[in-house]
């Protein structure tokens, strides 16, 4: 069905001016009135200079903003967390799955959706809907999420909370410069409806407004979306939604999303679900105690002024221009003509009138009803420093707090919502826009980082994304580090999740530590000087890479020093680079590696000389048995005994002391090797290696003429 465009444009704007007037009027919505009047009370703009006294002063005590400030901060605490859910049991399926959730929360963490979702509150809390909208970028080829201003976005009036509206009108306000730019193909047409010729700097720098549109459309009895632009009476263009896979794919690839949606996601939270936009705002709620308020406070302030009283003076004894002249500094000083009679009837001070005691506690109970309106009491916000506030023991205190958070649970639901309705449409541009591979980084906090690809192919249609709950309100740190601490000492909790628990950083890495501390603690130190080594060897790499010829020889080198150089050398950076700096580097390794030596040998040589073994006491010549012992030796053993070891005794002629077979000779001096030289670069390289010599072993052979007499 074709519908010519100055119709199409007729009917949208038809459409559109019903719905403004629709939320605009007086008995109705009200939309833009309260929504003025909600941003100036949160700005501070709550006192109409025009209906106060010259000597008044515009006092305001803006509770609205502090009471707003601290729900943000509460319910935006974290970003929110999603959750990918396999579509099927497999291996395969829960890897994607788990990967897709990697480079989502990636995603999370890169593009700060954290403040997005702190602005789309602002919205729903001031202006009665936040509104969140996400596309395609082709130019960065990324997918982007802002939150919109709820003023420049136009509603169908039908639509309901939950529902996908007839349309849905997003005002640009952008210079004309831009506007063709974006609309190249309809820049004559554009020139036409601006009276432009050329298009003059001033011309082009001048601001204009347009609408993007996103209708659903029928045509043939199909629903179809549809996305129109145009400013005025020139349609700037219309495409069916870009943000879907049509037929003409092939029905290879599925859409992520059951049905085609407007990029438009809203934030709701008083709402009773009969409209898209909420009913009412907290702000608005605490329009009259925030102005009583105000009165409060600016009485007390007025009050305060006078406290020092009126000066009254009689017109018999000064003027009006000389009265006016009394500043009441102190020090000064003036002459009354008296006439003979007392000053005291002439001159009086006015004592001041005081307030009573229930003014000022009234300022004080309508800050606390405004809070407690809001959900944000003293001890949430951080202010709680009233007498009553002062009184109160700390669990009292915790216990008012959680109270004051349970209130905020509906609109921590409601942004949870609205998170996973984001991250669905997230998967959903994914599946249409990537084609080419995307990369991502995760940091799963253990010290790895997880490097993601993801293509449209990864997005499988029958996952399920979800938000995990809870994710955006702060936790107690406290005490989860309390329950962590009770849980080490019971011995049920392993030390790396008391790292995590205790929040300290790089807790992967601190278990490492202390493993490698309780298992080998000389290792550990190692490590530590090992790496100041592969730092110094890769700064070298580096420079050398770079084109550098100023690199100098490390003359603090060791082997793991030499060692991270050679693994450089096998890399394709090394091996793809000019000969020039492959030979720069290896003349620095090889200038490092004789430095190596040369401090090697130099340790051996200052190194203090080995104490030499004590010569052997031979051992004492035994007798035959039944034979009466010779003076001063021992007397023969009975057949089946074993011979005692003559040690200490002076031997026969000619005779060495006898060990056990396979085993070193008893007072035999030890066979010690000579120290092992430090390997050449052609070792350290991967070439053959220079043989070394070893120690022959003394195997001490028996002859008969050492084996004792039997």
């Amino acid at each position: 069905m074709f519908i010519p465009d100055q119709d199409m444009i007729k009917n949208l704007n038809t459409r559109i001016e019903d719905s403004v007037h629709y939320w605009d009027a007086d008995q109705g919505y009200n939309l833009k009135y309260a929504r003025a009047q909600s941003e100036r009370m949160v700005i501070g703009r709550q006192i109409d200079i025009s209906k106060l006294y010259r000597y008044q002063i515009p006092y305001v005590d803006n509770e609205v903003h502090v009471a707003i400030d601290t729900i943000i901060s509460y319910v935006t605490a974290q970003s929110p967390r999603p959750e990918v859910y396999p579509s099927q049991s497999g291996d395969k399926s829960k890897i994607i799955a788990r990967d897709v959730e990697k480079a989502m929360m990636a995603y999370n963490d890169i593009h700060e959706l954290s403040t997005v979702f702190e602005q789309a509150l602002y919205g729903v809390l001031v202006k009665r809907l936040g509104v969140i909208k996400g596309w395609y970028d082709p130019e960065t080829k990324e997918i982007c999420f802002k939150s919109i201003n709820p003023d420049w976005i136009i509603v169908d009036k039908n639509a309901k909370m939950g529902e996908n509206p007839a349309f849905i009108c997003e005002l640009h306000k952008d210079t004309l410069e831009n506007v063709v730019m974006l609309f190249p193909k309809k820049k004559k047409e554009i020139f036409q409806l601006m009276k432009i010729k050329q298009g003059t700097p001033a011309q082009m720098t001048q601001e204009v407004v347009w609408r993007e549109v996103h209708a659903t459309v029928y045509d043939r009895g199909k629903k179809e979306e549809v996305v129109f632009c145009y400013m005025k009476n020139v349609m700037l263009s219309k495409v069916k939604d870009p943000n879907w896979l049509y037929d003409q794919d092939g029905g290879k690839l599925n859409n992520f999303l059951d049905a085609p949606m407007k990029p438009y996601i809203p934030l709701n939270y008083l709402n009773s679900g009969i409209h898209w936009i909420d009913e009412t705002t907290p702000v608005e709620q605490a329009y009259s105690m925030q102005d009583v308020l105000n009165k409060r406070g600016r009485q007390i302030m007025e009050n305060a002024d006078t406290a020092n009283g009126f000066l009254a003076l009689s017109d018999e004894a000064i003027t009006m221009d000389d009265a006016e002249n009394l500043t009441g500094d102190p020090n000064q000083k003036f002459v009354i003509k008296t006439g003979g009679r007392p000053i005291e009837e002439f001159i009086m001070q006015v004592p001041p009138h005081m307030l009573p005691d229930f003014v000022v506690e009234d300022k004080q109970d309508l800050r606390t009803t405004l809070h407690s309106l809001m959900g944000t009491p003293a001890q949430m916000s951080g202010s709680n420093d009233t007498e009553a506030g002062k009184d109160q023991t700390l669990g009292e205190a915790i216990m008012i707090k959680n109270q004051a958070s349970g209130r905020q649970d509906r609109l921590a639901r409601a942004v949870e919502r609205t998170a996973r309705q984001v991250f669905n449409l997230w998967l959903q541009l994914a599946r249409v826009w990537y084609t080419e591979k995307h990369w991502a980084v995760y940091n799963g906090g253990d010290g790895d980082f997880d490097h993601i690809v993801l293509t449209r192919y990864m997005i499988d249609p029958g996952m399920q994304v979800q938000v995990r709950s809870g994710t955006t309100l702060p936790f107690d740190k406290a005490r989860q580090e309390a329950v962590a601490m009770n849980l080490a000492k019971m011995g049920l909790i392993s030390p790396l999740d008391l790292y995590k628990d205790l929040h300290m950083d790089n807790p992967q890495q601190r278990y490492d530590n202390w493993y490698k501390f309780k298992s080998n603690p000389e290792g550990l130190a190692r490590d530590v000087e090992n790496k100041e080594q592969d730092g110094q060897a890769y700064m070298e790499f580096v420079e050398i890479m770079a084109g550098s010829k100023n690199v100098k020889p490390y003359q603090e080198a060791n082997e793991e020093h030499i060692l991270s150089h050679r693994k450089q050398m096998i890399t394709d950076e090394f091996l793809k680079a000019s000969s020039q700096k492959q030979k720069l580097l290896m003349d620095i390794v090889e200038e490092e590696l004789k430095s190596l030596e040369l401090r090697t040998q130099l340790d051996q040589m200052s190194a203090p000389p080995e104490p030499e073994p004590a010569p052997p006491t031979p051992p004492q010549p035994q007798m035959l048995a039944g034979q009466p012992p010779m003076p001063g030796q021992q007397p023969a053993m009975m057949p089946g005994q074993m011979p005692p070891q003559m040690m200490g005794q002076p031997p026969m002629g000619g005779m060495m002391p006898q060990g056990m077979p396979g085993q070193p000779t008893v007072g035999a001096p030890p066979q010690v090797a000579p120290p092992q030289p430090i390997p050449s670069i052609a070792g350290i390289m991967g070439q053959s290696p220079i043989p070394q010599p070893t120690a022959v072993p003394n195997n001490n052979l028996a002859n008969p003429a050492q084996m004792s007499v039997i």
